[in-house]
């Protein structure tokens, strides 16, 4: 297909991908009208209703489902991608590569460093995954674009919604991502040069700052040979296109999907997701609609309509601070406010009900910091409830983002070269990569906490000395290492089964040395005992001797005077 036709297809599929999308847009245009405006980019065509530098809060008139939205995202970010926590790890598939004391340092060594891209500023992780939080608790859906940089290894960045449309594969996941979003002239340039129109590199010298249109397609190949080399047999396809000019200014490809398309909550055959503002969308209608009418009735009664008479008074009423209005002597006309009846305090309740409801439906409550007197058991047991509460939507996080955002990070430094050597025996089909959930932290505090309890419950009858053998029953080894990975203990601060079997034949030995000596040393007092002995008149030790020479027989006798003459073989016995 030349690039004619390949313009062509894209826009018609393009087109196709807006009118699916287009029933979305009114509802997302709603959302970030009353909670995030900043997020508003739902104009049709791009740029024509622009927010920038604008505060587009002019709906706004309660704070609270804005501030309810922060939280949420704040503590997602703390939940699923802390950088202060472990949230992935690198692991080998087969237990017995994995007791090594190389590959453990290999995978230590590569966790870190991925941990420290994911941590850098220059790759801006940290930044824009908050970013994509806001977007997919207030929209449901979220875009975040992963690639390669020479720079900075990885490069994120989170796209808005208003730009991306998608499209699923035949088991519900996102294997199609259109893009159409807006540059300046002199940007185009910098990055497609000579590629670009001529219109194009005319406004870069002219009118830099003009902004042109491009749309960027990724999609399967279907026409690719996996046995080829070069991007046209990359499994997805990359296309840039430049619209007005009906352009392909760049084609290329990838091997793993660049963007990552997670959804809150999908209803059954929706591609978009449904996230808690759409659940908090009508309360939050009602809340600003009674915020505004609060504020006019507390203006009528700060400055209430005032009830003049048609006649009587000399020049215009002045109901300002300090005004003076004359009306002429010995007539009863007066300025009287109307009355205003306004109950206030049932107004704030019921927006108090309201703002309530939008916390929670926010997670406000599941999501709460704890109080200081909470004990170590009672943290973990809220920490799981927690857990338990966020369980489905961790669960498609992890499928649609979490899972596929560090496989694509890893493979991405493993073809750069910024992970460390391989051991030798070790390759990259034998390591899986794989995201820590806090359910699964939860259910391992769990577990730690029941083997803690089965311990403490059978020490008063193990005691010092176990005189029941009771500890036989466990495999004390596989219990230590069991622990180690339940609390996530760095994988080279284990020892190779090898390497603790050796520690303890050298304890073995040395144990049996240290007695062998004793032995000796006790053996040489007893005998230097027996030669400063009297042997001429009966005691215990001419006792012993005599039994000892019953015991040996008449053929084994020593001479008397050999045992007390110093100099005899029995005293250097």
């Amino acid at each position: 297909m030349d690039h004619t036709e390949l313009a062509k297809s894209l826009l018609t599929r393009f087109k196709g991908l807006e009118e699916a999308r287009q029933p979305w847009v009114a509802s997302w245009r709603e959302l970030t009208e009353y909670m995030l405006p900043r997020k508003n980019s739902f104009a049709s065509p791009p740029g024509a209703a622009s927010f920038r530098g604008q505060a587009g809060d002019s709906r706004i008139f309660d704070s609270t489902p804005m501030h309810a939205l922060e939280l949420l995202a704040s503590s997602l970010g703390g939940l699923l991608t802390n950088p202060a926590m472990p949230w992935f790890d690198v692991a080998v598939k087969d237990r017995a590569l994995a007791d090594s004391t190389e590959v453990r340092t290999f995978l230590q060594d590569a966790r870190q460093r991925m941990v420290a891209v994911f941590n850098a500023e220059d790759t801006g992780f940290q930044t824009h995954v908050h970013e994509l939080y806001l977007d997919i608790a207030l929209l449901g859906t979220a875009v975040m674009y992963v690639e390669s940089d020479p720079a900075a290894t990885v490069r994120f960045s989170t796209r808005p919604l208003g730009e991306v449309f998608v499209a699923e594969s035949a088991r519900g996941q996102v294997d199609t991502v259109y893009r159409r979003y807006e540059v300046s002239a002199r940007q185009a340039v910098q990055e497609w040069g000579a590629a670009c129109s001529e219109e194009t590199r005319k406004k870069a010298e002219d009118k830099p700052e003009d902004k042109v249109e491009f749309l960027h397609a990724v999609f399967p190949r279907t026409d690719r040979d996996p046995a080829g080399f070069g991007v046209a047999n990359f499994p997805y396809a990359s296309v840039y296109l430049e619209v007005k000019a009906n352009l392909i200014v760049e084609e290329s490809g990838y091997l793993e999907m660049p963007y990552m398309v997670p959804r809150w909550a999908k209803a059954a055959g929706e591609i978009y997701g449904r996230g808690p503002g759409q659940t908090a969308l009508s309360d939050t209608r009602v809340l600003n609609a009674m915020a505004r009418t609060a504020l006019m009735a507390a203006e009528k009664m700060a400055d209430p309509p005032l009830m003049v008479p048609d006649d009587g008074f000399l020049g215009p009423v002045r109901s300002g601070p300090g005004g003076l209005s004359y009306f002429r002597a010995g007539t009863s006309d007066r300025i009287q406010a109307l009355p205003v009846n306004v109950d206030l305090h049932a107004t704030e309740e019921m927006m108090s009900q309201r703002r309530e409801s939008i916390r929670k439906i926010f997670m406000g409550d599941q999501l709460a910091p704890e109080g200081p007197a909470v004990t170590a058991t009672e943290a973990v047991i809220r920490q799981s409830e927690k857990m338990r509460v966020l369980g489905p939507v961790l669960g498609r996080l992890q499928t649609e983002f979490l899972s596929p955002l560090i496989r694509r990070v890893f493979r991405i430094m493993l073809r750069s070269g910024a992970l460390p050597a391989f051991p030798e025996g070790l390759v990259p089909d034998d390591l899986e990569v794989r995201y820590t959930s806090p359910v699964a932290r939860a259910q391992k505090q769990y577990e730690a906490q029941g083997l803690a309890q089965a311990m403490e419950y059978l020490s008063p009858l193990v005691g010092g000395a176990d005189a029941f053998g009771i500890m036989d029953n466990f495999d004390t080894d596989r219990v230590a290492r069991h622990v180690a990975e339940l609390f996530n203990t760095p994988s080279d601060y284990l020892k190779p089964q090898e390497a603790v079997a050796a520690a303890r034949e050298g304890k073995q030995q040395a144990a049996s040395t240290a007695q062998t000596a004793s032995t000796i040393a006790g053996a040489a007092a007893i005998a230097k005992t027996l030669s400063e002995a009297y042997t001429d008149r009966p005691n215990v030790l001419t006792e012993l001797w005599s039994m000892l020479m019953g015991a040996v027989g008449p053929e084994g006798a020593a001479p008397a005077s050999a045992m007390s003459e110093p100099g005899g073989e029995a005293a250097h016995a």
